[in-house]
């Protein structure tokens, strides 16, 4: 590759959200902090999702076909917070509900997706998920949380 740090701050100013993802599968459950989302269809609607190859989470997901995404506030910086650097019990201090197959859904998120998984694929160090939206809604409402990163090598 030329000229790497040139292309790493080009491709840091690629602009996202920031949400929570959260899965469960049988009696286990996770929540990561996530930024690559975006919606990929209309009809039916859906999503993608990148999960780090890593993360916990992504096996929750495999083994269940579902996740909720979370829209993260732009003007409340507790769930960031949170979710940037979570306790031991992820969910510690946060109020949930429930929602599909009894995925935690983040009440003080701006709004959240129910997906189902309907394809997914490895690429390089993260696994991408799409999710048919089968649910969702506006909770505090508000704008969602964007962000550019610095370098688009890392976090």
């Amino acid at each position: 590759m030329k000229n790497k740090k040139q292309v790493g701050k080009a491709l840091g100013r690629v602009a996202s959200g920031l949400y929570v993802v959260t899965a469960k599968c049988e009696d286990k459950e996770d929540a990561v902090l996530a930024s690559w989302v975006n919606q990929c269809s209309f009809d039916p609607p859906a999503v993608t999702i990148a999960l780090g190859t890593l993360r916990a989470a992504r096996l929750l997901v495999e083994g269940s076909d579902a996740f909720i995404v979370n829209v993260l506030p732009q003007d409340d910086m507790t769930l960031l917070k949170h979710f940037s650097r979570p306790p031991e019990d992820i969910f510690k201090g946060v109020k949930t509900r429930k929602g599909l197959d009894g995925i935690r859904i983040l009440s003080d998120a701006v709004s959240y997706l129910e997906c189902e998984v309907v394809h997914s694929m490895q690429t390089g160090d993260h696994v991408v998920y799409i999710g048919e939206v089968v649910g969702g809604k506006t909770l505090k409402g508000g704008d969602p949380y964007i962000h550019v990163r610095d370098n688009g090598f890392n976090y």
